[in-house]
């Protein structure tokens, strides 16, 4: 009971993480590719943070070195109230997007019964109860994406790759956060979402790639990096070889493909009714053929595993809408 009471707290208390994405209201709407403008910044970005460091001294290549980089890449590339980078695309006018008020989403008939921020009063009047969407290449997404990537996704890489954990072990401790702080209970928003999961994920390939010191969870066939090198002391951003977000984001982190599941049965009611309301047609998945793909993408089987599960797995819902369980869903 106690520990109950302490992640209600913490979820009540942490609501600037938790925002949902709408990905069927207006989807047809033309929405301009800003990858373009997101891989300038994130580049230049590179650039201010490898300056900052060698001002203030050597590099090499040991561990506490390559923590102190990360450290600083931080304050550019983590969520909506600490990176740089999610700040520019939320706030900055010259950075496409399209924006969705609550009373107009799908999630307009929420109450605190099916998920107290979204379902509270004032979280009408908060622009980001609903996160903006934006294109990167052909995949629209919600920017609650990118923050996903940043930050579960240096933890991912730093528990699987640093602090040396079963992959497993990493990839289940994401899931029970978003049971808890980052949605998936009436105490939250009440939506489970298995594309965050893959945004968890892709973002731990995105800072193994910073330095590529070890292969890619996908196969070194799938090597992207380095972004940055040490070298002569000095970090140096690799100019021939930029970041590129095309190369991370997809089609699992799309909710109409990948589809969430919910706290509640009443909340996946008002959902699915919710959908049908904006077309008749729509539901979800609304593209088997994609997610299909996504299972062909991420059918790798997870490292040390026993039972021999892949990647997908973790990561991926292949059963469409429903109700999240919070003791066997994994």
């Amino acid at each position: 009971m106690k520990v109950l009471l302490t992640m209600i707290f913490l979820t009540l208390s942490c609501e600037l993480i938790a925002a949902e994405a709408d990905h069927f209201t207006d989807r047809d709407k033309r929405t301009e590719d800003i990858s373009e403008t997101v891989n300038n910044l994130a580049n230049q970005y590179l650039k201010s943070a490898t300056d900052q460091l060698n001002d203030l001294g050597n590099c090499d290549n040991s561990i506490k070195s390559e923590k102190i980089l990360y450290k600083e890449l931080t304050k550019y590339f983590a969520n909506h109230t600490k990176g740089k980078l999610v700040k520019d695309v939320l706030h900055e006018d010259y950075v496409g997007k399209r924006k969705i008020s609550l009373k107009e989403s799908v999630y307009q008939n929420w109450s605190i019964l099916n998920g107290y921020l979204l379902g509270k009063k004032s979280a009408a009047d908060s622009p980001l109860a609903l996160t903006p969407m934006i294109k990167i290449g052909e995949q629209t997404i919600g920017v609650d994406k990118l923050e996903h990537m940043f930050g579960m996704g240096q933890i991912y890489f730093k528990g699987y790759y640093l602090k040396n954990k079963k992959l497993r072990r990493v990839l289940k401790k994401g899931i029970a956060w978003e049971k808890t702080l980052l949605g998936g209970n009436v105490f939250a928003t009440g939506v489970f979402a298995y594309a965050d999961l893959s945004a968890n994920f892709n973002g731990m390939r995105f800072w193994n790639h910073m330095l590529q010191k070890r292969d890619d969870i996908l196969g070194s066939q799938h090597n992207i990096g380095p972004y940055i090198k040490c070298e002569s002391g000095k970090w140096e951003v690799q100019n021939k070889n930029p970041i590129d977000f095309k190369n991370y984001i997809d089609a699992s982190m799309d909710e109409s493909i990948n589809c969430s599941k919910f706290a509640s049965k009443k909340g996946l009611k008002k959902f699915k009714a919710s959908i049908k309301s904006v077309d008749a047609n729509y539901t979800c998945p609304m593209s088997d053929k994609a997610l299909n793909s996504m299972y062909s993408k991420y059918d790798v089987v997870t490292p040390k595993d026993k039972k021999g599960r892949k990647i997908s797995h973790w990561i991926l819902n292949k059963e469409g809408n429903g109700k999240v369980s919070y003791f066997n869903e994994f």
